[in-house]
């Protein structure tokens, strides 16, 4: 067409009106043609957006296995994605590159999903063998780096905190009560062979804790009442003192076999017979919470959370661990039986790690002191 046009200007000859529409029309058609062959493909472009939608722990091992993807294709090309790899830190590792731990060989749970086409927007899941651990004690972040088809460079996305993409799904959200008989304690309702040492009490105090019942009470900082399920028996912890010599040192709530999800544990009890008096020690109680990937938390209950139920065996004749803040002061007026005292128990909180699954509460005495606080109940939430 371009030759054609130049032999015409050579010749100098006169072109008919229609003769020049028609060449203008082909010069536009050839002209656009060029455009869609050879500028149009530079326009097309490969680019793909990731971020995590959630993340779970689906075997309960407290280690998270599959992840939730959120992708968009914004760009003109079908692309597929050819390589996962979720990059964590720490906050207090963020500023440190040496410190970022890549969680390789994530791969899609529908290998189909992998390919995403323009302007498309969907779901995926990848699973990894190298899996994630969290942590409610410090927030992790997370980056991806993701290898797709057409780009010579792989995606990364922002630092974003890991914890708040958790899927909490079965977490505990009511209280759920516990009864010790049932769940492998040993123990009476009063101490051994000793009959006036117990919990029945008149009606002269602020409570009164019924049996086989649930015993609606404060706990320090909670806005409603908590539940504690008070059986037929409870728990004494060993002392070298009288007769709780045969108690075992180490009592064990065991839910192994069904570890679950909960933020707060609760505790009523602890003060009891000779419960203040730890002197060889600076605790009473080992306190010891067991997760699925067998990390614990550990707490040694001392004189903040144990002392004895007599308020006459205390020193001023008061609840001495009340002062504290960490325990809830229960005033149960004065025993049926004799002696006749006036006696106190506690209510107190601790934090779980609700990133993992529980599989034990391990209560564990020293064994060395004559301390014998008593654990009425157990509450989850």
């Amino acid at each position: 067409m371009i030759k054609k046009i130049k032999r015409l200007y050579h010749r100098r000859k006169a072109i008919s009106p229609v003769v020049a529409a028609l060449l203008l029309i082909a010069l536009t058609v050839a002209a656009v043609a060029i455009v869609y062959f050879v500028i149009i493909p530079i326009f097309q472009r490969h680019r793909i957006e990731i971020s995590i939608d959630n993340i779970k722990d689906t075997n309960k091992d407290s280690l998270f296995d599959e992840i939730s993807l959120y992708i968009v294709n914004t760009g003109t090309k079908t692309v597929e994605i050819t390589n996962v790899t979720v990059w964590t830190a720490t906050t207090s590792d963020l500023g440190n590159s040496d410190n970022w731990i890549p969680h390789l060989d994530w791969a899609f749970d529908i290998p189909a999903q992998a390919i995403s086409d323009p302007s498309e927007v969907y779901s995926a899941k990848v699973n990894g063998e190298n899996q994630i651990g969290l942590t409610i004690w410090e927030n992790t972040y997370y980056r991806l780096e993701i290898q797709y088809t057409g780009s010579k460079t792989a995606y990364f996305s922002d630092w974003i905190s890991l914890n708040d993409q958790v899927d909490l799904f079965d977490i505990l959200t009511n209280f759920a009560q516990f009864n010790l008989t049932a769940s492998g304690f040993e123990g009476t309702i009063d101490d051994p062979g000793r009959a006036a040492n117990n919990y029945l009490t008149n009606a002269d105090g602020d409570w009164q804790l019924n049996e086989d019942a649930v015993n609606l009470l404060p706990v320090l900082d909670e806005t409603q009442y908590v539940p504690f399920y008070i059986g037929s028996q409870i728990v004494v912890f060993h002392s070298i003192n009288g007769n709780l010599t045969e108690q075992p040192l180490v009592q064990t709530f065991d839910i192994s076999s069904n570890p679950f999800r909960a933020s707060k544990f609760f505790i009523l009890g602890l003060a009891g017979s000779w419960g203040d008096n730890f002197a060889t020690n600076d605790w009473a109680v080992n306190l010891t919470f067991v997760y699925t990937d067998d990390s614990t938390d550990n707490f040694l209950l001392n004189h903040s959370y144990v002392d004895d139920w007599w308020y006459g065996a205390n020193p001023g004749d008061v609840c001495i661990s009340a002062a504290t803040g960490a325990v809830t002061e229960i005033d149960l007026g004065t025993q049926t039986d004799t002696p006749h005292s006036h006696i106190h128990t506690h209510t107190t909180r601790f934090y779980l790690d609700y990133f993992k699954y529980l599989k034990a509460v391990i209560f564990a005495d020293p064994g060395d002191d004559q301390s014998g606080g008593h654990l009425l109940s157990l509450t989850f939430r």
